[in-house]
């Protein structure tokens, strides 16, 4: 099978946070059987300057998949265009629903192909994210609708709550096939003890009003123990990083946090290990790969419920809380602040032990495969396996 695929972002980007992460695990684990194309951009998120030592609008192969990287404006649009118009591909795999460039347009001219096309959102119908720039999104799915674009799409969810969202916008009738996005495959080596008074948290991802950072922050005005908090990630929103730098300016004497700038994916999981508690309350994730990747290195999670990962207290991976109650937030981090150090270390071979079992399981890469499959045989209206 052939499949084409856009992404507004990929390697050697990184500031495009998870789905790039996602592109790049479908690729490695799912290659040998499904042969990948895929267009993309010629920069990272928020750079101006294209990546150095990559050719442009020319086809590369990049580890197992062949890469397109566009140029902005006209001849990155000829290039979809003409890549689309071709019969070389069995189907299209959209991975955002509101980018003009690398959704939109060519999902416009598969429509006008008859081609098939897979859509995975990638979280941008949660809550939390719909309510960033509301008015502009609720015209652009009325115009989607409009034009009936969903029909004959077959959308992917990586967890029924992404499935409720998606139907919620988009009628209960579109077609959502569940395949959960594959997380990573690599893991602390070892897990270090507390090394300090002060309990050590981390964040990293994207600074943006969807990622909560300035929630975390004043949840942390009401911490009682020595506290320090490192923030990694990429300024995606310098107004919102202002609020936030305003309030670290104001944090109580007890209370530590300092950012640390961009993180490149090779480092995550050894950086990670390194800390006591991933602390992270997102407005919404489809799946939230830095926190598959935060669990590989064997951290507590301090997460708010509008994620997939759920029900951590009783599994014994950490909290998931409701954003409508920050003081939940603050009494969870005090009450890790008090842990003893060997109920801790304990907590943590736990969860690295749990996230080798989870990441190792092939279903979240047979799922996948069989949502590829699916839409093939819709597409070729027959039962003909891959």
């Amino acid at each position: 099978m052939k499949v084409l695929v856009f992404s507004n972002f990929y390697i050697p980007g990184f500031k495009g946070g998870g789905p790039i992460k996602t592109l790049k695990n479908l690729f490695d684990r799912t290659g040998d059987i499904i042969s990948y194309k895929l267009i993309t951009s010629d920069r990272d998120l928020g750079d101006s300057t294209p990546y150095p030592n990559i050719q442009y609008n020319h086809w590369q192969t990049l580890d197992n998949t062949d890469v397109l990287y566009i140029k902005p404006r006209t001849k990155g649009y000829i290039s979809i265009f003409k890549t689309v118009t071709k019969n070389s591909h069995d189907l299209l795999y959209l991975n955002s629903f509101f980018s003009i460039r690398f959704s939109l347009l060519p999902l416009l001219i598969a429509k006008s192909q008859k081609k098939q096309v897979v859509l995975g959102p990638r979280g941008e119908f949660s809550e939390g994210a719909l309510s960033l720039k509301p008015l502009r999104k609720k015209i652009y799915i009325s115009f989607y609708k409009k034009l009936k674009l969903h029909n004959n799409t077959v959308f992917q969810a990586s967890s029924l709550h992404e499935e409720e969202d998606i139907k919620k916008e988009l009628g209960d009738k579109i077609d959502v096939f569940i395949a959960e996005d594959i997380g990573s495959a690599e893991f602390a080596k070892e897990i270090p003890k507390q090394d300090s008074e002060a309990i050590k948290a981390v964040f990293i991802s994207r600074i943006s009003p969807k990622k909560n950072l300035l929630f975390a922050l004043q949840a942390l005005n009401d911490v009682d123990y020595p506290l320090v908090y490192h923030i990694y990630g990429p300024v995606e929103d310098e107004d919102y990083w202002n609020q936030c730098q305003k309030l670290i300016t104001e944090m109580p004497l007890h209370i530590t946090v300092e950012y640390k700038g961009d993180l490149v994916p090779e480092q995550v999981i050894t950086k990670l290990s390194q800390y006591d508690f991933f602390y992270m309350p997102t407005k919404g994730e489809n799946y939230g790969h830095v926190i598959a990747e935060a669990l590989c290195a064997g951290l507590p999670l301090v997460i708010s419920n509008t994620t997939p990962w759920r029900n951590l207290k009783h599994s014994g991976l950490g909290w998931d809380l409701p954003l409508d109650n920050i003081n939940t937030f603050s009494s969870v981090i005090n009450e890790l602040a008090q842990m003893p150090i060997n109920e801790h270390l304990k907590m943590r071979n736990h969860i690295l032990n749990w996230a080798k079992q989870k990441f190792t399981e092939i279903d979240a890469v047979q799922a996948n495969i069989n949502m590829f499959n699916y839409a093939y045989k819709k597409r070729k209206g027959t039962n003909k396996n891959v």
